[in-house]
């Protein structure tokens, strides 16, 4: 089964104009991470396989990396840290 967006009201899937971030192992990022989800989604906790799409950050959160794109699923590495902060998890509409 396919990766899917774990934001309340998205389940984006991998294609050619959206990808996919798995949660940082960075503990403090990945609270971050958790903490957004969880404005829409109460106690959820993240697993191993969850994921973000790209539609829920800005496009300078992103930096340009030949060669690391695999299956449009891509780790913190392709995601500049300071633009953390501009994590966006909007409630469903």
């Amino acid at each position: 089964m396919p990766k899917r967006c774990v934001a309340a009201g998205c389940s984006n899937y991998p294609n050619e104009h959206i990808s996919l971030f798995s949660f940082p192992k960075d503990e403090k990022l990945r609270d971050q991470w958790t903490q957004q989800v969880q404005r829409t989604r109460g106690s959820w906790l993240p697993t191993p396989s969850s994921v973000l799409c790209s539609e829920h950050f800005t496009a300078d959160c992103f930096e340009e990396a030949p060669g690391l794109k695999d299956n449009n699923i891509f780790s913190l590495e392709n995601i500049k840290t300071a633009g953390m902060s501009t994590l966006q998890i909007h409630l469903p509409v």
